[in-house]
């Protein structure tokens, strides 16, 4: 009785016949299912296990690469929205507000983060801390602002040499940019 698709309190097996494996729980020597899947018989293990049907929703965790678009800038903090796990095809099911402290901005010296990111920018990002809550660093030549908004008439800014500078006002800023800035296209996220 392997192969077969189930749903979560489907009775699969006892505990007497297998353990419960990925996908299952034992209540009262039963083995369930705990999702929707295909229960299979992993006979190396001795294991009964669900096998999702589909992908599972991304959690975000500790040095995954992710996009977030920034909330806030603050003296000594960049407050961003984490919206992506780079590699991964799935929503993201975690709590997603970050954190990117100042000393983690860059190898170097930052007095101020808003001298680096602003409001409304996305940045890629390294997750150095996961729990209890997501803290976020942009050391690496890589990571940075991958698209940032002009602060006076807020459309997109374009590299031009070193800086960057906005075609509509003429406006020019500097910022923390990746080496692939304006190169990734945020509706394919």
């Amino acid at each position: 009785m392997s192969d077969k698709i189930v749903i979560p309190g489907d009775q699969l097996s006892t505990s007497e016949e297998l353990l419960p494996g990925e996908g299952t729980y034992e209540e009262d020597g039963v083995i369930r299912a705990s999702r929707f899947g295909i229960y299979v018989v992993n006979s190396a293990s001795k294991k009964a296990e669900v096998k999702p049907i589909t992908s599972t929703p991304v959690l975000v965790k500790k040095g995954d690469i992710v996009i977030a678009k920034i909330d806030t800038v603050k003296s000594s903090m960049v407050v961003a929205e984490v919206i992506h796990v780079v590699g991964k095809n799935r929503s993201i099911s975690n709590d997603t507000l970050a954190t990117l402290h100042v000393s983690e901005i860059s190898k170097g010296y930052v007095k101020d983060p808003s001298t680096e990111f602003g409001v409304g920018d996305y940045i890629k990002a390294k997750v150095i801390q996961d729990k209890p809550s997501i803290q976020l660093d942009t050391k690496s030549p890589d990571l940075g602002s991958i698209k940032s908004l002009c602060s006076k008439c807020r459309h997109q800014l374009v590299k031009k040499g070193n800086f960057l500078e906005c075609e509509n006002c003429g406006n020019k800023q500097n910022r923390r940019i990746t080496s692939d800035y304006g190169n990734i296209d945020l509706n394919k996220l």
